[in-house]
């Protein structure tokens, strides 16, 4: 069975990553083989900076355990183990699978460049390394690990991944547009598709306050004039004008009179526009 891990699994999550973790020695650098190979206060650490573990269960024992977490705009596979003497039963390729069904956004993967096995493993279940050159952004950006590991280290990622870091070219005029309360929004890029940024047309006369939790927007002014409220403050718009608006900070603005603002927003990390972190949160009361 598999099930998410809870609060009463820890010390069995920390035997399993310690147990199949004895596969890299000898293998793995020495100068970055640890005895135990994690700590209980760094298994705390990764807990608390949002990486969620997931085990296969059997007869009430926890066989193996992998670990997923959010990071920006992707979601990385972490501290994949299972019990040594439980290899080869198809445990991590479960894990993995049921995994993938939590996210909608590209996913990867680092682990030890000598461990080649694990490597295998991952492109067997579809995923791909990215080049070296890839692999040392990708890690300096989304994981916190030293700077011996990363030069030790490889990546992979998913169709997903790959497919979100092609370039593309889209047009407003075949982008339909979205009715809103105050007009109307053309999605040009968005879910993620660009593998840079959300890019939205909007005309509208009227946005009311709201905030969004985890995603960042820029908006330039195309045509119209208007005002714009970020916080407290309120700033005139007129074509060419550049509104910077970082996550959590609240946000409405309104045309003159018998006009219409018309905008492009470019909103950060790309994603989902039904994703929590960048759906509209109005103000309480």
């Amino acid at each position: 069975m598999i099930r998410p891990c809870s609060d009463t699994d820890f010390e069995s999550i920390h035997a399993i990553i310690n147990d199949g973790a004895e596969a890299y020695r000898g293998v793995i650098p020495a100068d970055r083989w640890h005895d135990p190979y994690m700590s209980q206060d760094e298994l705390r650490h990764e807990i608390e900076n949002g990486v969620r573990f997931w085990g296969c269960q059997d007869g009430g024992e926890l066989l193996g355990v992998m670990g997923i977490q959010d990071v920006q705009d992707v979601t990385l596979i972490r501290h994949a183990y299972v019990r040594t003497t439980n290899r080869s039963q198809g445990i991590g390729g479960k894990l993995l699978a049921e995994l993938r069904t939590l996210t909608a956004r590209p996913v990867l993967i680092g682990t030890w460049a000598a461990a080649t096995w694990a490597v295998r493993f991952y492109e067997k279940h579809g995923f791909r390394l990215v080049t070296p050159e890839e692999k040392n952004r990708l890690l300096k950006k989304y994981w916190s690990i030293p700077e011996r590991q990363v030069e030790t280290s490889v990546v992979l990622g998913d169709e997903h991944w790959f497919r979100y870091r092609q370039p593309l070219v889209h047009h407003c005029d075949e982008s339909p547009p979205i009715d809103c309360p105050f007009g109307h929004v053309q999605r040009i890029v968005t879910g993620g598709a660009g593998g840079v940024a959300n890019v939205h047309v909007v005309r509208i006369t009227k946005g009311t306050p709201h905030l969004h939790t985890g995603y960042d927007e820029v908006y330039y002014v195309l045509a119209g004039t208007g005002t714009i409220t970020l916080g407290q403050d309120t700033h005139p718009l007129r074509p060419g004008s550049v509104a910077v608006i970082p996550a959590g900070v609240l946000h409405s603005l309104e045309a003159e009179p018998g006009q219409q603002l018309e905008f492009v927003i470019f909103g950060t990390p790309p994603m989902s526009i039904d994703d929590e972190r960048a759906r509209p949160v109005k103000p309480e009361g």
